[in-house]
């Protein structure tokens, strides 16, 4: 009985044991199994990009909101700005025009215009400022993606990209209004003061703040002081990041955003024309002048008027009313009109009663000719146009300028008597003719150049004739 009982304890446990194997190789199979499913969903969260706005994790989203190009993170423009509260529209917000190659977003207090292609953004509030960017505008999907960069400074937030977890982190200006507004108590971002420039400093890690006195001043996002709060105001500048102060005497000038006076404030009125030429507009005493980013006189402040009235020459796309192709400042005083460079070398005298034609009915007012950067004057009564560098290109014998737009394309016409001419067909017939001097070395290298290759066809067939009777005579 004891070696039968011996028996079936010695099976009981080799039973056991068996078992115990195969749980402990089932839960080893379970572990492997649990690792490898840990590490495929790891792998699809990566994969998957992730989306927090305003701190709120967004779980649906349409799946070409943001594209990868050239390594890079590009975002649905209109998508996005929909996504925001923006309104978004195909065109152009200057001509109301629908073209799918543009679009442009509103936030009711700014615009933001993007093109096909472009690397510059146009945004305009009460003024407009161009930005340029790393990589032009493209379209996927037939839709127009810009790089997060352009994003942020087209829909005035903060886009930040980490591709260790793949996640996309975006901050609005709405939202960092009432973040570093509470954070800051003095600060104007959330009061009847606040100015959406003003607001716009948050993007840029600067907060607008007033003491108890009305002063304003600013601190960084981590309250260290950039500017005194001494100031009756402060406008925040965002093509250049500085400030125009305002004192209590009324007097404006330019402080940066590392608190350092760029333009002393003795001006009545102070503003940036060109952020990328660093020149600012500024009045005193009724008269206006232009100056440079390190406060020195480009033009004297003494002239009635700087710069054109663009209202009046819409059909022109004219980008800034003060610099004409990026190198002419238009100036008026005592009625009398001329043009500086910007270094302030004067292009044409401040003699002439106008520029511009405005004399038109039916057609579209003219100032300027792009393809030879023509500028239209006024001496007198007659017409006449030059160039950007002060070249005479059709003297003022004209009665007036026009262009036609049609399918899109302009055409300048100029008008003497009751005779009409196409603007750009006078110039190159007449006035940059191709002479014949030119014609005849054209010619002369074209036939030098015929000859030359008849030469060479020659020089190489009778070279393979010698080659070939030199192996006929090795041959015999």
């Amino acid at each position: 009985m004891d070696l039968i009982d011996d028996e079936q304890q010695n099976k009981s446990k080799n039973k056991f044991k068996g078992v115990m194997i195969s749980i402990s190789v089932a839960i080893v199979i379970l572990i492997g199994i649990s690792i490898v499913l840990l590490v495929m969903i790891d792998n699809i969260q990566r994969s998957t990009l992730k989306l927090t706005i305003d701190g709120v994790p967004i779980s649906s989203f349409s799946n070409d909101l943001f594209i990868f190009e050239n390594n890079k993170l590009y975002v649905a423009i209109k998508d996005f700005a929909t996504m925001n509260g923006y309104k978004a529209y195909n065109g152009d917000q200057e001509h109301l025009e629908e073209d799918v190659k543009k679009c442009y977003i509103d936030n009711d207090f700014e615009q933001a215009s993007f093109e096909l292609n472009s690397n510059i953004i146009h945004k305009t509030n009460t003024d407009s400022e161009y930005f340029t960017i790393e990589d032009p505008v493209i379209m996927k999907n037939n839709k127009l993606y810009v790089e997060i960069k352009g994003m942020q400074i087209g829909a005035n937030c903060v886009i930040s990209y980490n591709s260790s977890n793949n996640q996309v982190v975006i901050n609005t200006l709405p939202y960092l209004i009432a973040y570093y507004g509470n954070m800051y108590p003095n600060s104007v971002v959330m009061k009847k003061e606040a100015t959406f420039n003003n607001q716009k400093a948050l993007l840029y890690n600067m907060v607008v703040v007033m003491n108890e006195n009305k002063k304003y001043g600013v601190i960084s996002t981590d309250g260290k002081e950039i500017i005194g709060t001494k100031y009756a105001n402060i406008e925040f500048i965002e093509g250049s990041e500085n400030f125009i102060v305002k004192t209590e005497q009324g007097k404006m000038g330019i402080v940066t955003n590392k608190g350092n006076t760029k333009i002393e404030a003795i001006y009545d009125n102070i503003k940036q024309i060109d952020k990328d030429l660093k020149l600012y507009l500024v009045k005193s005493n009724q008269k206006q002048g232009v100056l440079n980013d390190n406060g020195n006189t480009v033009i004297y402040l003494e002239y009635d008027t700087i710069g054109i009235n663009t209202s009046d020459y819409q059909s022109n796309d004219i980008k800034n009313q003060y610099i004409l192709f990026n190198k002419c400042i238009p100036v008026e005083r005592d009625h009398k009109w001329g043009i500086f460079d910007i270094n302030g070398n004067e292009i044409l005298p401040v003699e002439y009663d106008g520029l511009g034609c405005t004399k038109t009915t039916g057609a579209n007012n003219l100032l300027i000719i792009p393809e030879y950067e023509g500028i239209v004057i006024l001496k007198g009564n007659r017409y006449g146009l030059i160039n950007a560098d002060g070249k005479e290109l059709i003297q003022c014998v004209l009665d007036r300028f026009y262009s036609v737009t049609k399918s899109g394309i302009d055409t300048y016409y100029m008008t003497q008597g009751e005779n009409t001419y196409n603007v750009i067909d006078y110039i190159k017939q007449f006035v940059f003719p191709q002479t014949e001097t030119e014609e005849n070395n054209n010619n002369t290298s074209e036939n030098t150049t015929s000859e030359e290759n008849e030469q060479e066809t020659n020089t190489t067939n009778d070279t393979e004739d010698e080659q070939t009777d030199t192996e006929n005579e090795q041959s015999a």
